[in-house]
């Protein structure tokens, strides 16, 4: 699940509604500065009604913690973070592979404000280039709390640079829900727009 913003309790109570897998809900860290942040995503989700809940903290757990911690989750909360850069430095390794993990057996990963970014085939980075993303999107570059891709500078230059690339902007009170199927939905205020590159153009 990719959410533009953060803290919806629409979204938080549709991804809980789709938990199945067993496990508890582990909420990521990218350092201890954000812990207040966190605990109250943590507080907000026991509110409605979630499983219990733990903090794996990537940028200051071993990597076989990590993996272990997230790959037995039932549900993968990311949110947070002071820049894309950091967010990548964290998810990058031991975390994805835990996520991973978690996703193959039924967990639900729900991906929330400037975290949303990394799961495309490209992030920009705090100096305005372009890395590579997860992937999970493919071709895609995911931009939060924007409404109208189609006038967004940064999604407009990636397409000029990569006619096969997708862009998406998911308003804040939205989420685009992807299933490991191929299945897609669109929740909340259903503001998600795409542009896409020069390669999907017909005649």
């Amino acid at each position: 699940m990719l959410a533009g913003g953060e803290n919806s309790s629409e979204i938080s109570a549709l991804s809980l509604g789709r938990l199945a897998a067993d496990g508890g809900i582990a909420y990521v860290m990218f350092g201890g500065q954000h812990q207040e942040a966190v605990e109250q995503i943590l507080a907000d989700m026991d509110d409605l009604g979630s499983p219990p809940g733990y903090l794996v903290d990537v940028m200051t757990e071993d990597d076989e913690t990590i993996r272990h911690r997230l790959g037995d989750a039932g549900m993968i909360v990311i949110s947070g973070g002071e820049s894309v850069d950091q967010l990548r430095n964290g998810l990058l390794g031991a975390a994805i592979e835990g996520i991973k993990t978690a996703f193959e057996n039924g967990a639900i990963v729900l991906a929330q404000g400037l975290s949303v970014m990394l799961f495309g085939n490209w992030v920009i980075l705090n100096n305005g280039e372009y890395a590579s993303g997860l992937e999970w999107l493919e071709n895609g570059l995911i931009l939060p709390a924007v409404t109208s891709i189609a006038n967004d500078p940064q999604a407009k230059n990636l397409l000029a640079l990569e006619p096969a690339a997708i862009a998406a902007g998911i308003g804040v009170d939205s989420a685009l829900a992807l299933g490991p199927n191929g299945e897609l939905e669109i929740w909340g205020d259903r503001e998600v727009t795409i542009a896409l590159g020069k390669d999907y153009s017909t005649s």
